[in-house]
């Protein structure tokens, strides 16, 4: 990603603590619940750290856990075809590129307990907006978003993106043990960060995304809001499926506020830019177009295409799309990859402007 490489979001592997069945007998002991993050696979995506860090040649941005997060953790076993508890995060630890905690119960005074057998967990963030199944979690990724004020550094107006829309799924399956269980969680998103500053004094209103037919060209269509539907595979590999079901929309739109949650139109420049990011499925994403409404009531618009060809955006990666200008006349962009191989430095952009 040139010099300045920040984090990918790639899916990764599941994290396994190789955890064995123990001599004791623990029925009805409650179980101890841990999450942590790993380089490939961070456990939660409440906070963004801004913290960088570099594992097997590639660099992520850490992504802490918060005080009040709430997760709900599903599980099945010899004993019990599906219980349910609400967890929230305890005790959190940083260190490097790691964010861990302990997970106690919400709501209720000891939580799941261990059974007979094989235990089976199925886990999601944000409680609050999940939909539990069996060996199945499902969550909204909204077509309307908004992105709220932060800080600003180094002349970048930051704005952060309403976590609560980051759904994250965990899994894991155990014999009884006193070790307890760790939780890594997976993106059920695809976070597209943006820096954009302009060639003079420009004042946005609101940002869209869409996958849609442009011209006379036709893209595919790829849904970018709906339900994300995480199954787990119950079998040894504990497999995830992410789907987009139900009601879906290739449009995303998003509105700025302030740090006081009233409506804010941020001001770019030559001097001064701002990154925000937006969420979308859990979907490879090609076809995608970006518009900037302005306040004299104009857009500029851009299709993100590389030779011609329209650009295909991994699934439940970050990706990150920075040098980019709103100008009169031209556009100018440089994209980050979330995955080395994929990276592209000053790519050859098909552009359009409205």
């Amino acid at each position: 990603m040139r010099t300045s490489r920040i984090i990918t979001l790639a899916a990764a592997a599941v994290c396994l603590l190789g955890l064995s069945a123990c001599t004791k007998n623990l029925s009805g002991l409650q179980i101890r619940f841990r999450a942590s993050t790993s380089p490939k696979a961070p456990s939660t995506k409440t906070a963004y750290s801004g913290a960088n860090f570099s594992s097997g040649g590639t660099v992520y941005e850490r992504i802490d856990w918060v005080n009040g997060d709430h997760i709900v953790l599903a599980m099945k076993n010899n004993d019990v075809a599906m219980a349910t508890q609400e967890y929230s995060v305890n005790t959190i630890s940083v260190a490097g590129v790691n964010s861990k905690t302990d997970l106690e119960p919400y709501g209720a005074e000891n939580g799941l307990t261990w059974g007979e057998g094989t235990h089976y967990f199925w886990a999601a963030y944000p409680a609050s907006k999940v939909t539990v199944g069996n060996h199945r979690m499902s969550a909204t990724i909204p077509s309307s978003q908004v992105i709220r004020f932060s800080n600003r550094a180094n002349n970048v107006s930051i704005f952060r993106a309403d976590m609560s829309d980051a759904f994250m799924v965990a899994s894991q399956q155990s014999a009884p043990s006193e070790s307890g269980i760790n939780l890594d969680f997976y993106p059920a998103f695809t976070a597209f960060e943006f820096t954009v500053g302009a060639n003079d004094n420009t004042t946005i209103t609101s940002f869209e995304m869409e996958t849609s037919t442009y011209e006379t060209e036709t893209a595919t269509m790829v849904p970018l809001a709906g339900v994300a539907t995480a199954t787990f595979d119950p079998g040894n590999n504990m497999s995830f499926a992410f789907t987009g079901t139900g009601t879906t929309s290739n449009t995303i739109s998003a509105v700025f506020h302030d740090d006081k949650d009233a409506p804010y139109n941020p001001i770019i420049s030559t001097t001064a830019s701002m990154n925000f990011k937006v969420f979308a499925l859990p979907l490879d994403i090609t076809g995608v177009r970006i518009i900037f409404h302005l306040s004299d009531g104009t857009t500029k618009a851009l299709r993100l295409k590389q030779n011609g060809n329209w650009i295909t955006f991994p699934a439940a990666a970050k990706i990150q799309i920075s040098g980019l200008l709103v100008p009169g006349a031209v556009w100018y962009i440089n994209f980050d990859y979330p995955r080395k191989e994929q990276w592209i430095e000053h790519p050859d952009i098909e552009i359009g402007v409205e």
